[in-house]
């Protein structure tokens, strides 16, 4: 009888954490709350995120060793830049829309998500965190700072515009446009070289 009770208690108890995580709604940490959801010692004072700033985006799972040394970094610069950026931070190993949202963000990036972290700076994604990073991290901070429309993906999504994003630079027709004129001048070349050879076969 206390087995069948116990049982019963555990069964209620597993179905509303599974209805927990799947009901969850997509929440958001600044990146104080995450550092002191891991325990780490991001010693800066934090400031209040602004709407007239643009967005960092940090997909990380609890407890993720490369999450807490990416989180641990941007506490290192956070002083620096917390006036001109916000860092928002997704915790995506416990909630189901966070990790939904994670896969539609990724999507935009021509990227698969199977782990965490990932970055997401304007039109950069990074995917995982390894200390060389770090100066290709701070550049995107600084292009995302001077940038007269800074990018958005997170809007983007919201917006319901989930299209890949094309790579800076060569866009698809530019690539197109390019292939088209290579073929052209290789086809100038060997006609040129033809002609050329005709005439010294009559010479």
């Amino acid at each position: 009888m206390i087995k069948k009770g116990v049982i019963t208690v555990l069964l209620v108890f597993s179905s509303f954490l599974f209805l927990t995580t799947a009901n969850a709604e997509v929440t958001t940490e600044t990146l104080k709350e995450a550092c002191d959801a891991e325990e780490l010692t991001c010693d800066f004072e934090e400031k209040e995120a602004s709407e007239d700033l643009p967005n960092i985006y940090v997909f990380r799972g609890d407890g993720c060793g490369y999450c807490q040394r990416l989180l641990t970094y941007l506490g290192t610069i956070a002083e620096e830049y917390q006036d001109k950026v916000n860092f928002v931070v997704y915790e995506v190993a416990n909630n189901e829309d966070n990790w939904s949202l994670y896969e539609q963000v990724g999507a935009k990036f021509g990227d698969t998500i199977t782990g965490y972290p990932y970055m997401v700076i304007g039109q950069e994604a990074f995917n995982g965190y390894a200390p060389s990073d770090d100066e290709a991290i701070v550049e995107a901070i600084d292009n995302l700072i001077a940038s007269d429309e800074p990018y958005d993906v997170v809007a983007e999504i919201e917006s319901g515009n989930l299209d890949v994003i094309e790579p800076e630079g060569l866009n698809a027709t530019g690539a197109v446009l390019a292939f088209i004129f290579g073929v052209v001048v290789v086809l100038v070349l060997l006609i040129g070289y033809n002609v050329s050879k005709k005439k010294n076969i009559k010479a």
